[in-house]
């Protein structure tokens, strides 16, 4: 069903299916299309025009363009099964960037800082990273489901395009040996208040054994020395 930008702008912020979105460039517009409950719904964006932009500049980017298909053209599924023996857990923590600071009483989040060379330093006001990391423990595997990060102050103007999140798994091992995979990378915070949220359709099963293996970390990079408090929320079955 093709609606206009609009009305597929209200659904797309209202449901945050953002990563069920899809589109494809043409030479002058963009066609752009998602999928919900058996129905589609589309809309045509003129390239030059501000609805355009909004799309290029805030949407764009939120979508995850995928190859579903086997080799002979169908479709193909996978699905998890959880078992008994896991419990689903919802872990937030409220941290304040170029600060160690958190209220984290599981044990489970490390924090750091870095300068603007990469290097750990203790020093706030050198800092242009600040490193949140979830590891149960060294050797246990669990089932990452998502999570989200959400601004707790607000972002002053100047300030907007410079908070840029990502989120890794493993980040420390090189991506040759199956490292470094990036859920999140470099997105933006755009708003005084704004949200990143992704999760997985399907548990993903994070071995435990290897160190390292098993950290999820979320790295903001920042203005130097900035404080400001974001609550992070990691979902795990465990």
């Amino acid at each position: 069903m093709r609606i206009d930008w609009k009305s597929f702008k209200k659904f797309l912020d209202s449901t945050k299916l953002y990563r069920f979105l899809n589109y494809m460039e043409l030479d002058a517009s963009y066609y752009i299309w998602i999928y919900y409950e058996g129905e589609s719904f589309a809309a045509m964006l003129d390239k030059g025009t501000v609805e355009c932009e909004v799309f290029i500049n805030q949407y764009k980017s939120l979508a995850i363009l995928k190859n579903d298909l086997t080799e002979d053209g169908m479709k193909y599924s996978r699905t998890v099964f959880v078992g008994q023996m896991k419990m689903m857990h919802c872990l937030f923590s409220l941290i304040q960037t170029s600060t160690m600071n958190s209220n984290d009483d599981t044990g489970f989040i490390t924090i750091r800082l870095r300068n603007s060379l990469g290097e750990i330093t203790q020093v706030s006001s050198e800092a242009v990273y600040t490193e949140i990391d979830f590891c149960p423990h060294p050797t246990q595997g669990y089932g990452l489901y998502g999570g989200s990060i959400e601004t707790v102050d607000d972002i002053e103007a100047e300030f907007l395009s410079k908070f840029l999140v990502n989120a890794i798994l493993a980040p420390d091992i090189p991506a040759s040996m199956g490292g470094q995979i990036y859920f999140i990378r470099n997105r933006s915070l755009r708003l005084p208040q704004d949200v990143v949220s992704r999760h997985a359709i399907n548990v993903g099963d994070i071995p435990g054994g290897i160190p390292g293996i098993n950290v999820l970390r979320i790295s903001i990079k920042h203005e130097i020395g900035i404080k400001k408090k974001f609550q992070i929320e990691i979902q795990y079955y465990i």
